[in-house]
């Protein structure tokens, strides 16, 4: 295996070791049927098959989690993306059976978990990969950040771990390799972006920083008006909101930058739109309409963000009252929220200290003294207020309410059983609301373990 992509998988931080797996062309085969949040569109990538489908004469889609894009020409071919490594060696394989001439260059739109599992298998003597700076140096976070982010990814992608399990079983290896920095045999620098032609077709690198990373970019074909989105520059469903202020956490996606990049993409007029996720768009009307959708929307949450702290109001307040209006508002909120978003780019404003609440510059939360509060209240209670407020439909501070109790008492099970129905019900709001992934998955996941302790004490 190359020291090349032993790096990539480090650094990719979903789990230190998925794409090492891959040293054959044997598949990692995965049960999906118990994959948490998976009747959301994120959850149900895990299951999309994998599937060639020509796009033009030269250029073919090949589906699965990540999709990856094949373009012949008469001198070479360009691969984008290799795949995630479970479904790599059968994506590749379809690449192969579908490559007219030898791969030129591997084109990794983010070098994320989901761009690399396949490089291995694919790439030849005389391939070269490419990549921008700001990928290059998001890199470099992931790897750094590898320990804290992977049992992030772990709680909500419940198939990260089964993956990592495997893929260790498969080696032998229960330690991932060394991190050993590599440079790429290409690097573009993001604000000058790359023109290069092959066998007589154009291409252009354009740094696209936006839905799913500040370090996003794509591939475009001037003549053909062919735009490979990457995953990062759109999200795994089209159109909807962008994930800006992950759960799972992430360096800075920041809405003005995102708003420029749907502003560059307009502007392209593209005509067929390939993405990292989903599935291609081949009508120029109906591109621009997603594109012009979350722009308008993400518009509107940048200018009230704005408004509102210029108003006095804290992000609390913030995230309550930004909602999508009319005209907006069936935009996909299954990956990311609004709320969310808001979040983050208080925070990116630094706005942290909302000038209220003194305790605010100290390094203390709230929750340090719920259990104090307890004692006095009583569990009984804050039991029956909590019961309360979920009969009066106030879900959150019934949350807010029962996690006093749980602070002081986190094995009770007349607290534990509490604390089911108000995940229960924010479960079922979750699910007919947004029904957006990280929540549904995180609220799953809690369930469980609550689940868990009540029946290790029966």
């Amino acid at each position: 295996m190359s020291t090349l992509t032993k790096t990539l998988a480090l650094v990719a931080g979903l789990s230190l070791s998925l794409s090492c797996a891959v040293t054959s062309e044997e598949a990692i085969n995965l049960d999906t049927e118990k994959v948490r949040a998976g009747e959301t569109p994120v959850g149900n990538l895990i299951r999309v098959p994998i599937v060639r489908t020509p796009i033009t004469d030269y250029v073919f889609h090949i589906s699965g989690l990540s999709n990856v894009y094949l373009v012949n020409t008469a001198e070479g071919s360009i691969v984008i993306d290799t795949g995630f490594a479970h479904q790599a060696p059968e994506q590749m394989r379809l690449v192969k059976e579908a490559m007219t001439a030898p791969l030129k260059y591997i084109f990794l739109p983010q070098a994320q978990q989901d761009d690399i599992g396949g490089i291995d298998i694919i790439k030849e003597d005389d391939t070269q990969i490419m990549m921008t700076r700001a990928s290059m140096e998001y890199m470099e976070h992931r790897a750094k950040a590898a320990q804290f982010l992977q049992p992030r990814y772990f709680a909500l992608y419940s198939w990260a771990a089964e993956l990592l399990k495997q893929s260790q079983q498969a080696q032998q290896q229960m330690k991932p390799p060394v991190y050993e920095p590599i440079t790429p045999d290409v690097i573009v620098e993001d604000q000058l972006g790359k023109q290069f032609e092959l066998g007589g077709v154009k291409f252009e690198v354009i740094a696209l920083p936006g839905a799913e990373g500040i370090n996003s970019a794509g591939l475009w074909m001037p003549e053909e008006k062919i735009l490979f989105a990457g995953g990062g520059s759109i999200g795994p469903e089209i159109p909807m909101w962008p994930n800006i202020g992950t759960i799972r956490a992430d360096t800075n996606r920041i809405l003005t930058k995102y708003i420029d990049t749907l502003n560059t993409m307009l502007d392209l007029e593209i005509e067929i739109l390939l993405p990292g996720q989903d599935a291609p768009i081949q009508d120029k009307d109906t591109i621009k309409e997603n594109l012009t959708l979350i722009r308008d929307a993400s518009v509107y949450v940048h200018d009230e963000i704005w408004k509102g702290l210029s108003a006095g109001k804290d992000v609390y307040q913030l995230m309550k009252e930004i909602q999508l209006p009319e005209n907006l508002a069936h935009l996909s909120q299954k990956h990311g929220r609004v709320e969310w978003a808001v979040r983050e780019t208080v925070n990116q404003a630094g706005a942290w200290f909302a000038y209220k609440h003194t305790s605010e510059m100290y390094p203390y939360r709230p929750h340090e003294i719920y259990a104090e509060l307890a004692a006095l209240a009583g569990e009984d209670k804050i039991i029956a207020a909590t019961e309360s407020l979920l009969e009066e439909g106030e879900l959150e501070r019934a949350l807010l309410m029962i996690e006093v109790a749980i602070e002081a008492s986190p094995e009770s099970t007349n607290v534990l059983n509490t604390q089911m129905k108000v995940l229960e019900a924010l479960l079922a709001q979750a699910k007919s609301t947004h029904n957006t992934f990280s929540e549904i998955a995180w609220l799953q996941l809690q369930m469980t373990q609550a689940r868990k302790i009540i029946g290790n004490q029966i």
